[in-house]
This record gives structure tokens, C-alpha cells and sequence, in this order.
């Protein structure tokens, strides 16, 4: 076992068959402010049976997005929620939510082929979004003061959607590409549990 970190190796005596976890579908990121998905939500909520109707298959919507029924449930408790409100309130680093951005029509009006548009990873945290938007949830203040988001003035509430909360996407129309997709995103955080796997 070497102590020392040496980028290469200097002599190339390494077994060649050893083959490292690799991606299974390319991914794009794009730094987006919390307003574009604000925008989404309030377009879902002036008329969600537009999202219904495009995607009957979804398992749920958040924040305008729709949840493949193989997607783990809503999990996070209230601290959980509120922490991950505080962290965006504090300009905290928040990683990314990943969608599938491949759609396609599955021929029968305005309904896309089932996966089509899906959040992937990210559910927990735009959940928590969402649930502060609607006011079910309350996060700290400086005085102290548990505040709800109908409560906090215009000038904070544009610094709060001006916080970058990038999105990364996907494009494939393969469910199981997806699925293993779904599995790798958290390994290395909070693994799922074996019942949370969307692998077959």
C-alpha cells in the first residue's frame, strides 16, 4: 500500500482489465436560480391539469415536475426540510437536482411516453422548496423567529431566488438507463435502501 500520491503511475505495470464505475448516461449542468424553478411552480399551480395531462403516468408532481412511480417516497422529516431551507437562505453550496430532458409522445393526445421530463434525483430537496413556498414550512430567522415564506418582504425574497441551485439533465428514452441512473445518484451521500432501489 503506497503512503505517497503520485498522479500516474511511472511504469505502466498495472493491471489494463481493471475497469472503474463509469456514468451510465451522459449529463449536462446548467446554474440556474431558484426563480426558474419558481416560475415552473406557479405555472403548474395556475393550471395543473395541463402536468396531468401530459404525464397521467407520474407518480406525484414537485414543484411542476414529474416523479417516475419507481422513485423512492417522500422521506424527509420537518428538520431535514428546514435545514436544506436554511442552507439556500445562506448561499450554502446545494448540488443539483437531475431530470431526464428526452420526451416523447405515447401517441393518445397530449400524453408524453412515461419518463419523459422526469426529476430523477432531487425529489427530497425540491419537495422542501416547494412545501416552504406553500407556506408548511417555517425556517429561522435572525431574531430567532420561525418565518413562512408569505411573511418575508419582496427584497428577501429576490435574494432567495437569485441563489443558484443548478439543474443537471440527462436525455434517454431507456428506463433502465434511467433507473441505474436513479441508484448511482445517492450512493455516495445517503444510500437508498434496498426497497428505495429502482433497479429491477
Amino acid at each position: 500500500m503506497s503512503t505517497t500520491f503520485t498522479r500516474y503511475a511511472d511504469d505502466e505495470i498495472s493491471d489494463s482489465t481493471i475497469q472503474m464505475p463509469q456514468r451510465i448516461l451522459a449529463t449536462s449542468t446548467h446554474q440556474y436560480p431558484i426563480d426558474v424553478l419558481a416560475g415552473r411552480f406557479e405555472k403548474y399551480q395556475a393550471d395543473p391539469s395541463y402536468a396531468h395531462d401530459h404525464y397521467p403516468w407520474a407518480a406525484r408532481f414537485v414543484m411542476g415536475i414529474p416523479v417516475a412511480s419507481w422513485a423512492r417516497p417522500l422521506v424527509w422529516n420537518v428538520g431535514q426540510k428546514s435545514r436544506f431551507i436554511a442552507a439556500e437562505w445562506t448561499g450554502s453550496d446545494l448540488g443539483s437536482y437531475l431530470t431526464n430532458e428526452c420526451f416523447s409522445s405515447a401517441g393518445v393526445g397530449r400524453t408524453l411516453a412515461e419518463n419523459s421530463e422526469i426529476l430523477i434525483d432531487g425529489q427530497q430537496r425540491l419537495h422542501s422548496l416547494e412545501e416552504y413556498f406553500l407556506d408548511r414550512l417555517a425556517v429561522t430567522d435572525l431574531q430567532g423567529q420561525p418565518k413562512v415564506w408569505s411573511e418575508i418582504g419582496n427584497g428577501e425574497r429576490r435574494r432567495f431566488l437569485s441563489t443558484i441551485f443548478a439543474q443537471s439533465y440527462v436525455s434517454s428514452g431507456d428506463e433502465e438507463a434511467l433507473r441505474k441512473t436513479y441508484n448511482l445518484c445517492a450512493m455516495g451521500v445517503m444510500s437508498r435502501t434496498h426497497d428505495q432501489r429502482a433497479a429491477r
